[in-house]
């Protein structure tokens, strides 16, 4: 059996992402950092190396195999075997059309001016790090994607 997570799911923090100024190559390197951290606590992030985050992404598995279902994101990428992970994490344009992007029941997550994705396969056998690597993401700053504003009623213009 496999759990999988849509890890925008955990978010439980009512912090808003800050608005500018993020260096997102060194955030990434700085999660990636701390998820290195967890490596005594979860046997299956043993091979997980800091240094192979990118500037926009990082990506993992551990013990995984081919997908052996079709459809949805999950057929599309490595699954775990029982004691296994795989798990993904990027910045992107908040207006990306990329499918990774486009599930429909991430919740939106930002870093700065970006669009955060954290999605995770995991093991049934494995002990799940899944929350522990999104308290890592809010720690470096992700959070609820602001609110665009809008005009109060009162303000409102109209055009005749």
């Amino acid at each position: 059996m496999l759990r999988w997570t849509l890890g925008a799911m955990l978010l439980t923090t009512a912090a808003v992402a800050p608005a500018q100024g993020v260096d997102y190559a060194h955030a990434l390197q700085d999660i990636a950092r701390a998820i290195a951290g967890l490596k005594s606590e979860y046997p299956q992030l043993a091979d997980f190396d800091a240094a192979s985050a990118g500037a926009e992404k990082i990506t993992y598995g551990y013990h995984t195999h081919a997908a052996d279902r079709h459809g949805g994101w999950t057929a599309g990428v490595p699954n775990p075997d029982s004691d296994g992970v795989w798990f993904y994490i990027d910045v992107h344009a908040a207006d990306s059309t990329a499918l990774i992007h486009t599930q429909p029941v991430i919740a939106a997550q930002c870093l700065g001016d970006k669009r955060v994705s954290f999605l995770i396969l995991e093991g049934a056998a494995t002990r799940p790090v899944g929350a522990a690597i999104q308290e890592i993401l809010r720690q470096h700053g992700v959070g609820r994607c602001a609110r665009p504003r809008r005009a109060p009623a009162s303000a409102a213009v109209r055009i005749s």
